[in-house]
């Protein structure tokens, strides 16, 4: 009998195994609806494509397009396994399975938004320097990707830990999920501006969808660490390590917010530009005073 119970998937797969389960599969999850949002926009874009857009850049924007599709189908896998196999779940064959797609969709939805962004960058500067900035947000990704934690990685953990790690990942979750969607939004923006559009808000544009770009990346840097280490995770050392890409994420979505709000107010409330971005910015002055002021205290 107990050989048998120890070869049943859903004895093996005991609370603390389901509780890992959860942590990882709320990834795929959020990041689905966000990918399958950015692939609208583009679909968006390619259907709708700029006058000025040259062959090239119609190939660009196709290859974003599929890589984007690609990662949808990536995020969605999961879903399917789980589907699939709810009754008899091997817990530790579906965590291995998951880590490769999800890091298959991520490597495709940064893929897309490089294209997107050089695509963007490209209406100002030529193709080498565009796509050569264009490149510095993603190989940070792939520098943390290689680099190996200083931490010492147990084998497992408490049901509570994985709790703590749940709560603390779901921030970077669900900010990772909203930045890419606001990229799409900004990238649209930036391929067909509005015609009464000025240096400085063309400028101001492009400055807010680089910020986003960072700030996706570093709220998916805890993603790429969580599923390369998820089978021996030092709960601890994750938690501390996880909240500086945390924040420096959420400062770069907040300025591309504070940029966009400026640009609005300069642009269609026609206010000028001191007092427009002046506006714009309290609310950053105001999360940075919290900021330092809870730090201190």
């Amino acid at each position: 009998m107990s050989s048998e119970s120890d070869d049943d998937p859903i004895t093996r797969s005991s609370t603390e195994h389901y509780d890992r389960v959860g942590v990882s599969f709320r990834w795929p999850q959020i990041l689905a609806s966000a990918s399958s949002i950015f692939f609208g926009f583009l679909l968006d874009i390619a259907v709708n494509p700029p006058s000025y857009f040259t062959s090239t850049d119609s190939v660009i924007l196709a290859a974003a397009l599929y890589s984007a599709a690609v990662a949808t189908a990536m995020f969605i896998m999961p879903v399917i396994y789980h589907t699939s196999h709810y009754r008899k779940f091997d817990v530790e064959r579906f965590l291995l399975s998951m880590k490769q797609y999800v890091l298959t969709g991520i490597i495709c939805v940064m893929l897309a938004m490089y294209l997107g962004l050089g695509l963007a960058l490209n209406v100002k500067y030529p193709i080498p320097i565009a796509y050569s900035l264009a490149s510095f947000p993603f190989i940070v990704i792939i520098f943390e990707f290689f680099r190996k934690p200083q931490t010492n990685p147990i084998k497992s953990t408490s049901t509570e830990r994985y709790d703590r790690m749940g709560a603390a990942m779901r921030w970077s979750q669900i900010l990772a999920s909203a930045s890419s969607i606001f990229f799409g939004f900004l990238l649209r923006s930036a391929v067909n501006p509005p015609s009464y559009f000025r240096s400085l808000d063309d400028a101001s544009l492009l400055i807010a969808l680089y910020t986003v770009t960072i700030a996706t990346t570093m709220f998916l840097i805890p993603v790429i660490y969580h599923a390369r280490h998820y089978h021996k995770l030092d709960v601890e050392g994750f938690l501390y390590w996880a909240k500086k890409p945390i924040r420096l994420g959420i400062f770069c979505v907040m300025l591309a917010m504070c940029l966009g709000l400026g640009l609005a107010l300069s642009s269609f409330a026609k206010l000028p530009n001191l007092i427009a971005y002046s506006l714009a910015f309290l609310p950053l002055i105001f999360i940075l005073i919290q900021f330092f002021r809870h730090k201190h205290e």
